[in-house]
This record gives C-alpha cells, structure tokens and sequence, in this order.
C-alpha cells in the first residue's frame, strides 16, 4: 500500500496519526453509528491525520480505495458482505475471513490508532488483531443488543438469551480497548452497567454546524419533522397518534423522512387516522433536502426510548428548532423542559401532542426564545471540539500503550 502520509498536512498539535476505523455499518448506511463514523474520519482528515476506514461492502466482494465524502478522501476497505435477513441495510461480512482481512489491513497501514464503532463482526475482529498487535484501540459504543434482537425474528425467551450473549461479546470487545467511550453521561453509565466496565467517558458524536440554515423567526406554516430510521425502536406508532391528535385542532402537516421495516405500517397507521393527505413520507434525501426539511419545520419530534444521543435531535438543534423528545434514554441531555422543547414520557401520544400544539401557539417572541436556545445546545456539540478531545485520547492512549508478542 502507497505511503499515505507524504503530503498530509499537521494537525494543530503538529502531531500526525495513521488512525484506522472499523465499523459494521458505514455510508450508504444512514444510521447514528454509520453518520459518526463517517463524519469522524473526515474531521480527523482535514485535521491532517491519515484515516482509513474497514466497513462492509454493498455486495459480496471485497475492495480497497479512495471514496469521498464531503468532498474530502477517505481510503476505505470494504469487506465483501451479506445482506442481514429482515433488515433493510445491515450487512454482514462472513465471521470466519474477518480476521484474516482485518490483519492484513493492519499490516499494510500501520496504524497508531485504531477506533472501533461496532461490537459486532468487523468490530470484534478487528479488536482481537489490533490488541494481538499491541496497537491502542479507542472503542466508541453506539448500539444497545437489544435493539439489534429486534430483527432476529426469535421468539422472546430467544431474544433475552441473545441480548445476553450480546452484552457479554461487549464486554470481552471492551475489555480490550485502551479508553472506551458513549456519546452522552446517561449512555456512558447504562454501558457500564450492562458490561462491568470500571470507566466509560463521555464524547459527544458531534455535530458540523456549517452544514445547516438556522431558523431566524417561525416559520409561517406549522411543519413537524420526525428524521431517522423508521424501525420499531424508534416508537413511530406514538407520533402517528400524536399527530392525529394534533391534526384535530391545527392546520399542520407531518413531513417523515427516513426509512426503514416499519414504513407500510406507518403509512397505514396514517390512513387509519384520517391524515394521510397531511403526512409526506420522503424515503432517504439529499443532505441540501434535510437541511431545506429543518429550515421549514416548526417542530422536530424524537419518540424514540432507545436513543444513545441521537444526532438527529442534534441536527434539529442545529437548525434552530425546537424539539419534542421521549424522556428516555439520552434525550434528557439535550433538552431541558421549557427551554429547546420538551420531554414527554414515552409512549404517550396525548403528552405529545399537548407539548407540540405548545410550541405551534407560541407567539413569535417566544418560539424566538426556544429557537435561539436550542442552537445554543447545538454549540456544545460542535463536531470541531468533538475530534480536538478524540486527539487528546488518542495522545494518551498512544503513551500508555505498548506493543505486544502476537
């Protein structure tokens, strides 16, 4: 492999790293953990670092090369994969060549990092020959097993077992990593009770502020956004009865994007209710189409109990609109009751609708407020800050960290 690191130019420390991510889901994906990663590599690249990523490839065949994103080069390498039965983007690499693929990777790039986004084939290979070669591994979690089970198609008692067993592959996958992290204080502590860690830290995903249009005043229209997967996590069935509900008494549509398993049910829910004249489904759009999409809405709804931080609130936030948020998980760190938005307990569609028809009645002066207060939330999650504290740990952990026999 070419020597990478000829015309890299210095990060702000004068420090220049060979960082190799591995992930099991990566763009095309559109996922929470897909988004980072990819948004990762290209603030490490542009910091001058050489980053190379490991993922799964679209199709059963394996390559290596240059693939762009946000208009910066990324040498990624795809390992040959199969499409997860039941689910609409998750694929596979066959366990039994990961490690062999992962090793050679390893050998050719040298890398002094390597950062792990996944507990789950690459992930796990990747982390075994990594920690056998002595190099540090900083391991960000994104996903809960329980989540993942819900595609599996077992029966209950089948699913808990397996929920279990993926906990304790965490845990064995952690046990490796120099400094593991989670996106939020709340997903950090839930990591550590589910697999004994002694230290979790928390680092924020992030976001790239310059990618979205703040919103200066309300907007004329009353718009709600919901924008993430549509799979059953995510507790779709409640913002269809709230919207409904709010459809009752106010003008308003409903604009879905996304996609995902529970698309027909959800468009079924809304012929059952009476607004599917309202509701507009996009699919997957364009990064220009989302950032249109939150520049007009008036309200951002996240229903979804099982959010690990949820860069989509974050997006919301960043285009400076207030936010309706299940009071679960993560989402308590990025909304104070009254402030950017609500909380709302989950599962409930009349707390929903109550809180969003309160934000479509404010007056213009106090939906000012929300606004301006929620792109302040934002401002803590610049993605810039994000990647300086990801340098710091790599700093440390290369410090700490010495090689070891095979």
């Amino acid at each position: 492999m070419p020597d990478q690191m000829s015309d890299l130019h210095l990060a702000d420390d004068g420090a220049q790293r060979r960082i190799l991510i591995g992930a099991d889901t990566f763009p095309p994906d559109i996922n929470g953990a897909a988004h980072f990663a990819r948004d990762h590599a290209v603030r490490l690249a542009r910091r001058g670092h050489a980053v190379h990523v490991v993922a799964p490839a679209t199709r059963f065949h394996t390559s290596s090369g240059i693939e762009y994103f946000d208009g910066v080069a990324i040498t990624v390498h795809r390992l040959r994969s199969f499409r997860w039965p039941r689910h609409e983007w998750l694929r596979v690499a066959p366990p039994w060549q990961v490690r062999g693929r992962v090793r050679r990777i390893l050998d050719d790039f040298a890398p002094h990092i390597v950062h792990l986004q996944s507990i789950i084939n690459i992930g796990r290979g990747l982390a075994i020959e990594a920690h056998l070669a002595g190099i540090p591994i900083v391991a960000t979690n994104h996903v809960m097993p329980e989540n993942l089970v819900e595609f599996s198609g077992l029966p209950e008692f089948a699913r808990r077992r397996l929920t279990g067993f993926g906990w304790s592959l965490a845990s064995a996958m952690y046990a490796r990593a120099s400094v593991v992290t989670s996106p939020t204080p709340i997903a950090a502590r839930y990591l550590k009770a589910r697999t004994g860690l002694r230290s979790v830290q928390s680092v924020s995903c992030g976001i790239d502020l310059h990618r979205f249009r703040p919103k200066t005043g309300k907007p004329a229209a009353s718009r709600l956004l919901y924008a993430g997967r549509l799979d059953p996590e995510k507790n779709l069935g409640t913002l269809m009865s709230a919207f409904a509900i709010v459809a009752q008494r106010v003008d308003a549509r409903l604009d879905v994007v996304g996609s995902g398993s529970e698309r027909r049910s959800l468009e079924s829910l809304a012929l059952q209710f009476g607004v599917a004249d309202r509701v507009t489904f996009h699919g997957r759009v364009s990064q220009a189409e989302l950032v249109r999409l939150h520049h007009e809405s008036t309200v951002f709804i996240m229903p979804s109990p099982a959010e690990l931080q949820s860069i989509a609130t974050l997006e919301a936030l960043a285009s400076a609109t207030p936010v309706v948020v299940a009071d679960a998980m993560a989402l308590p760190h990025l909304v104070e009751n009254g402030v950017e938005g609500y909380r709302v307990p989950t599962g409930n569609p009349y707390e929903f609708a109550d809180r969003i028809e309160r934000i479509l009645a404010t007056t213009p002066a106090q939906y000012q407020g929300l606004s301006a207060a929620a792109l302040m939330r934002a401002h803590e999650h610049d993605g810039d800050a994000v990647v300086a504290q990801y340098e710091r740990l790599y700093d440390r952990v290369s410090a700490t960290v010495s090689p070891v026999a095979a």
